[in-house]
């Protein structure tokens, strides 16, 4: 037999329901935002120091030969 939405909610004593789900949405949600602003600055870092070593890589072979 199917309940009834007033079951479902827990509106007829027993248990209260929760209204937490809109906060646990939120806190999910933020999670994921700093998460993905993290590697994105992550990444532009590690990418900042790969072309900081290939120019330095540049730098030391272009002196080498100019001696």
């Amino acid at each position: 037999m199917f309940i009834t939405t007033a079951q479902a909610h827990g509106f007829l004593g027993g248990e209260a329901g929760s209204h937490d789900g809109p906060l646990i949405l939120l806190y999910v949600a933020v999670v994921a935002v700093s998460l993905l602003f993290a590697e994105k600055k992550w990444r532009r870092r590690k990418q900042r120091l790969q072309n900081d070593a290939d120019q330095a890589t540049q730098t030391g072979s272009n002196t080498s030969a100019v001696e």
